[in-house]
Formats: C-alpha cells, structure tokens, sequence
C-alpha cells in the first residue's frame, strides 16, 4: 500500500542525514503532556525490566536516550537530519509513515500493556460534557458504527489521503463545542497537506455531534500543545490523549485532564530509522 502523495509536507524532502554513532543514538517520541523526557526514560526502563514492555531489536543492541518532539513534523524532521537515531510510534502510525516514505526501515517491535486513545477534557467541564460524549461512543460501539470507522480508516486505508467528512450544522443549537485535532498520528488523527482535517478523527467527531446533535468547531494544533490548549480554553475536546488502561502511571494524562471512553486502542509499537545507503 503506497500513497499517490505524501500528506505530510516533510516527508517530501530528500532524505539526506548520515550516519548517527552509537554514543549519539538516541529515540524519538512524540512529547507526553504529564511527563519530562528525562521521566519517561525512566519510566520506560521500570517498565521493561518489569515485563509491562517488552523490546524486540534486529540487529547490535545499544543504550539510547529518549526524546520528545511536539509534532510528527518535527520528529521525521530530526530524523531526516540525524539528530535520532530513531523514531517511536504505535504500529498503525509507523505503518503510516512507510507507506508515504520508502527511506525508513523498522529496528525495533515493542510490545505493551494496552494502550488506548481517548477524548480528554478540563476536569471541571468533565461531568457534563464527557458523560455526553461517553454515551455517543458506546452507543457507536454497540452499533457497530466505530469498528467499521476502523476499518475504513486505520485497518484497511485506501491509496489517497481520505475525503474530509461534513459536519451537519444545527440550527437551533446555540453552542459549538470546539475540538482539537493535531494530525500527529495518521491515520487515526490525520490533517491533509492543505491544513483540513480528514480520515478517522473527524468521522468519529462528526458521528459524535450527530447523535448528540451538537455542533463542532476544528482546531489545528500540534500534540505538543493539547493540554496547554485545553487549560486556555483554545479548545473544549481534545481528540486523543493516550493512557494505559492496566498502570497507575499515565506519562500522557495530566491530573486537570479527564479522558473519555477509549475509541482505540492497541499493543504494539515500531521504531523507524533511515535505511542504510548503499
């Protein structure tokens, strides 16, 4: 499955970085909004040596530093410069990103406890507001409405950067609930090339303030930002904050931010690296 054009602007550009040594290797991650990464190395090796992770590396083993980068933007810029040695993502993500980009390899299977995505709100709006959305996504789920929302758009997507889904728009409803997008794992959060929002995120949103009959304003803003962006009141929603659904520790849910039911979830992640030149 290759992509007729590349969504992401960045992987446009000629991949042209050199070889990193292993004293400089280090792995990138998109940045967490409830830890450091200087915690999250720590973090990551707890759960390691205590079997909730499990590292399955080709080839010469070697320490590596962990990274955070607000975008996946910035995080295939780094790579393409060779400031990492290597980029993490979940598995649909980094499938994503091979498809669009025959210049990376895998280097690394990591097996997880589950790890899900979820809507995240203000705990002070959350009553309200999140009970609302809860119910849309069960209701989704018992219907069968978000396994084939899955299936069109993470499981199984077609050649071309999806169609953006329309919204309806409710006449006699005087408010909109803003929602932020970031576009930062295609394709289950997807923004085009020309900044329109499109593919999974949006058909979940859309379906969402179908059935409870609200409307929905979009906001654009990296994964960097998504606490920051509901702690201004930027935004109402965010689409996706990611916890594990077995830990006390959730390095990317901060305390004032509340989730909603998971609406995907999975257990394997690929760490990418530009493939050696011949």
């Amino acid at each position: 499955m290759k992509a007729k054009r590349l969504s992401l602007v960045v992987l446009a550009v000629a991949l042209l970085a050199g070889s990193v040594s292993a004293a400089e290797r280090k792995t990138a991650y998109l940045s967490m909004s409830n830890v450091t990464a200087e915690e999250i190395q720590t973090i990551a090796e707890a759960f390691i040596n205590n079997g909730k992770i499990k590292v399955f590396r080709s080839g010469e083993k070697f320490p590596t530093t962990r990274v955070f980068y607000d975008s996946l933007t910035s995080l295939i810029m780094a790579l393409n410069a060779g400031d990492v040695y290597e980029i993490a993502l979940p598995k649909p993500v980094a499938e994503y990103v091979m498809n669009v980009n025959d210049n990376v390899e895998i280097t690394t299977i990591v097996r997880t406890m589950p790890s899900s995505l979820a809507f995240g709100f203000r705990k002070d709006d959350a009553p309200s507001l999140r009970s609302k959305f809860n119910e849309a996504l069960m209701s989704m789920k018992a219907d069968g409405t978000l396994a084939i929302l899955r299936s069109k758009y993470i499981d199984e997507p077609g050649l071309d950067d999806p169609e953006p889904v329309k919204f309806e728009k409710f006449d006699n409803v005087d408010t909109t609930i803003k929602v932020a997008v970031t576009g930062d794992l295609p394709p289950i959060d997807f923004i085009a090339a020309d900044g329109t929002p499109a593919g999974f995120n949006t058909a979940v949103i859309a379906e969402i303030a179908k059935r409870l009959k609200i409307n929905v304003e979009l906001v654009n803003i990296a994964s960097g930002a998504r606490a920051a962006s509901l702690a201004s009141k930027r935004s109402d929603v965010v689409f996706w904050f990611q916890f594990y659904e077995a830990s006390d520790i959730q390095p990317d849910l901060p305390e004032d931010v509340v989730s909603s039911e998971p609406y995907y979830t999975w257990n394997e992640g690929l760490y990418l690296k530009l493939k050696d030149k011949n």
